[in-house]
């Protein structure tokens, strides 16, 4: 990974005026990032690894999985983000835990077929679930989930509460945050919902650009109406991980993000909210040990209860 390029993303997060894309960050997106690094089973020293491409409704999910044993860790990345997003995650992980730790890049995203398909979580979430079974995987599962990746864990925790043991939410976007602003306003916002190029020519556009106008087809509206619907194990273990340094244009805006993330955590009884004091939203970047801390953390209580 060219950290030059992850260092002046993550310190342009922090001026106001950045353009993110989709609950993540189409800055580092038009940079170039997203997508930029392209590392195989063979890069990733210690645990196996293997690169597999699954079969699922008539296209291919991507998957890299580090092979150990239980439980299995699901990394789910921001919006706009691949599988590589990990790369300094899942190794050190994998090495750490000696658990299964499988990232995949969801439909339309680095490796992964773009479906003809209109973008719809809840199915995407059930493509996810199909493909682990697919591969062998059907229980025991630690989730982690970065931006619009918590909306996505979300959703496969609350749709599979049996085979999840623990969630970790990293910054996660939150309909707490969607009912502070509101959906109209998310939808014309740079880093929600407008995006920063031309789409009037979609025969144009490549499959990365393509794959955005999918995900954000039909604004935030269906997302939020799916997720007010979902619920969270009881049970288990869940972390949420709060950015300490803004990223958001405007200090109210900023301030949503904070009491949504407080309220988010409020709601979900025995949650532990913990904050990342030297991060901005691109905390998988700036601080990776605390997320690889948390996950284990997670591990620990799931062992114990």
């Amino acid at each position: 990974m060219n950290l030059n390029i992850v260092s002046v993303a993550c310190k342009a997060l922090s001026r106001p005026g950045t353009v993110l894309f989709a609950l993540l960050c189409v800055f580092m997106w038009s940079m170039g990032m997203i997508g930029f690094v392209n590392a195989s089973a063979e890069d990733n020293p210690g645990p196996a690894v293997v690169d597999t491409l699954v079969p699922i409704d008539g296209f291919h999910l991507n998957f890299r999985i580090f092979k150990g044993g239980s439980p299995n860790i699901v990394l789910e990345a921001g919006g706009g983000m691949d599988l590589t997003e990990w790369d300094k995650i899942a190794p050190e992980l994998a090495a750490k835990t000696g658990a299964t730790v499988i990232c995949y890049d969801r439909a339309g995203f680095g490796k992964s077929d773009l479906p003809n398909h209109p973008c719809d979580m809840k199915v995407e979430a059930g493509w996810l679930w199909q493909s682990l079974k697919h591969l062998g995987y059907e229980k025991d599962f630690i989730l982690a989930g970065h931006s619009y990746g918590g909306w996505m864990i979300r959703m496969e925790g609350s749709e599979n509460p049996d085979a999840v043991r623990g969630i970790v939410f990293i910054d996660p976007f939150s309909v707490e945050f969607v009912d502070l602003l509101g959906v109209d306003y998310l939808d014309q916002h740079s880093m929600t919902g407008k995006l920063p190029f031309d789409t009037s020519q979609p025969e144009k556009l490549t499959k990365q650009e393509r794959a955005l106008v999918r995900m954000v087809d039909k604004g935030l509206g269906p997302k939020v109406a799916i997720m007010r619907n979902t619920t969270i194990p009881k049970g288990i273990p869940v972390f949420i991980i709060k950015s300490a340094l803004p990223t958001w244009p405007k200090e109210e805006e900023q301030n949503a993000w904070y009491k949504a993330l407080d309220e988010m955590a409020a709601s979900i009884e025995g949650s532990e909210l913990i904050v990342a004091k030297e991060s901005n939203h691109m905390i998988p970047f700036q601080q990776p040990d605390l997320v690889i801390d948390t996950v284990m953390r997670a591990i620990h209580l799931a062992e114990i209860k």
